[in-house]
């Protein structure tokens, strides 16, 4: 079953890991008025959460008889998460829904479950079997994408490579224009402190990001050379570039949560469908006391929803053509 443009997106929305505040912040971005105006929801997580959703479409992914305890993750938690990501990503494939916005997972419950990925990212790759996807966070008119992801820093040198980041930018920069992004100007992030001070503190800035420049400047993409991360995020937040391409998760992610981290909403460019997160995790320290914040989540979807919406658009402006 495939969608008319006119009608409202309907968007897969899982719950996330089941200890975490996923229910809380999915409820409560549902029930404001914006999201209810705007898109049509379908939840998937377990059966026992039906009852939180009287009155929006609740499609149970698994059956578990007991749920796993608030507040910490565990092998349970995991394939109810995981169960949930399935099915929606099913729905997605089929045309029943145009998107996924999900709630956080744990990485933790992930590898006592043996999922074999460390977060959604991974997982949604290699179940549409997509051969390259990347991470791109959103903080209103910011955008900022990571080279590598979720791994440790003693291994981010290695998984560096000239090829990891000419296919990273190229895959975003694409995605950037097809959602109306015009003359786009990209901060090229260094490895090392001062980006290197020319070999003296590291030599990846010169060695493999600087070889990933040339190739980028010469396809025509509008990219600095390898420059500081702290003077990168304060041009940035001037408006002086439209996408950071940073080395590695925190020299993104902690910058944005200090520009406002209730706007943050995760990205992955890569896939055949848009899936959208809000760019916080689980909160295994709030979760069940019902002061979790749903801005982040809401956020997620209303970006979700003027992709897809734009995405219409444009597939219908083509076909008149």
């Amino acid at each position: 079953m495939c969608f008319n443009d006119n009608v409202s997106p309907r968007l897969a929305i899982t719950l996330g890991d089941p200890a975490g505040i996923g229910c809380e912040v999915v409820c409560g971005a549902i029930n404001s008025l914006v999201v209810r105006r705007i898109c049509s929801p379908v939840v998937f997580g377990d059966a026992y959460f039906a009852n939180y959703f009287k009155n929006v479409r609740f499609i149970a992914s698994s059956n578990i008889s007991k749920v796993p305890k608030v507040g910490i993750p565990s092998k349970k938690a995991g394939i109810i998460a995981v169960a949930a990501i399935r099915e929606a990503v099913k729905c997605c494939l089929s045309g029943i829904a145009s998107g996924i916005v999900t709630a956080p997972v744990s990485k933790e419950s992930f590898k006592m479950a043996e999922v074999g990925c460390c977060g959604h990212t991974e997982l949604l790759s290699v179940l549409t079997k997509s051969k390259k996807v990347a991470m791109l966070m959103v903080c209103d008119n910011i955008h900022s994408v990571m080279v590598t992801r979720h791994i440790p820093i003693s291994k981010i040198s290695k998984k560096i490579t000239t090829k990891n980041i000419v296919e990273t930018v190229s895959l975003v920069v694409n995605f950037m224009k097809k959602i109306g992004k015009k003359n786009i100007r990209i901060a090229l992030c260094g490895l090392n402190p001062h980006a290197g001070d020319n070999s003296i503190l590291g030599f990846e800035e010169k060695k493999i990001i600087m070889p990933a420049y040339k190739i980028l400047k010469k396809s025509g993409i509008g990219i600095t050379k390898p420059l500081s991360v702290d003077s990168v995020w304060s041009k940035t937040k001037n408006g002086q570039f439209d996408l950071v391409c940073a080395m590695y998760h925190d020299q993104v992610m902690i910058a944005l949560k200090c520009i406002n981290a209730s706007k943050i909403v995760n990205v992955t460019v890569g896939l055949p469908f848009l899936r959208t997160s809000p760019g916080h995790g689980t909160a295994f320290d709030i979760a069940g006391k019902n002061k979790a914040d749903a801005t982040a989540m809401i956020e997620a979807i209303i970006y979700a929803v003027q992709h897809i919406k734009r995405e219409r658009l444009e597939n219908s402006i083509n076909k008149n053509d």
